[in-house]
């Protein structure tokens, strides 16, 4: 009687497996396009330093006091990303550094939905906290630090089930598009 019902019950299964393998499935139902936002930037180094309160170096016992009296925190500035599609924003969200301490590389992760055909692109990728310094300039070259502000405007056509990347690139420090089988007017 077991190997009986072990039988059947093998014998439905595999119908129930013939039948669903009929079934159509699309990956993608829909004939949209994928524009993906996808980067690891280094961001800009900030240190922020205070002076302890007189309180506050009272609660502290005499070996951890700092020697001139201040705290520094330091990290990596956070980055405000803006990405237009066809005058309507789609994304706008403040990017910070990963890690306990903030030192770690800025990550940008998007995928958007977008319709075929031609649509106009806008990023603005940009140091959320800006602010002047006299030698902005000298640090970012030397330790390849993203720019302050990285944009990218662009008219594109889309065509169905594409994936348009947009990504950046550390040698030309700029933000780059590429396009798969998607045309560019």
């Amino acid at each position: 009687m077991r190997r009986l019902l072990a039988g059947a019950l093998v014998v439905a299964a595999a119908v129930g497996l013939a039948a669903l393998a009929g079934v159509p499935y699309a990956a993608e139902p829909a004939p949209r396009a994928v524009l993906r936002l996808a980067w690891r930037a280094r961001g800009e180094r900030v240190q922020r330093c205070r002076r302890l309160s007189a309180e506050e170096l009272a609660d502290l016992p005499v070996h951890m006091r700092p020697p001139n009296e201040e705290v520094c925190e330091r990290g990596i500035a956070p980055y405000h990303l803006r990405v237009s599609l066809d005058d309507s924003l789609v994304v706008d969200e403040i990017v910070r550094a990963g890690g306990a301490e903030s030192d770690r590389p800025l990550f940008v992760f998007h995928e958007l939905a977008v319709p075929p055909g031609a649509h106009h692109l806008s990023i603005v990728f940009a140091r959320a906290e800006d602010r002047d310094d006299e030698n902005e300039g000298d640090s970012n070259e030397e330790l390849r630090e993203t720019p302050r502000r990285l944009t990218l405007e662009e008219t594109v056509t889309v065509a169905p089930r594409a994936i348009i990347l947009v990504t950046y690139d550390d040698e030309r420090r700029q933000l780059h598009l590429l396009a798969g089988p998607a045309v560019r007017p």
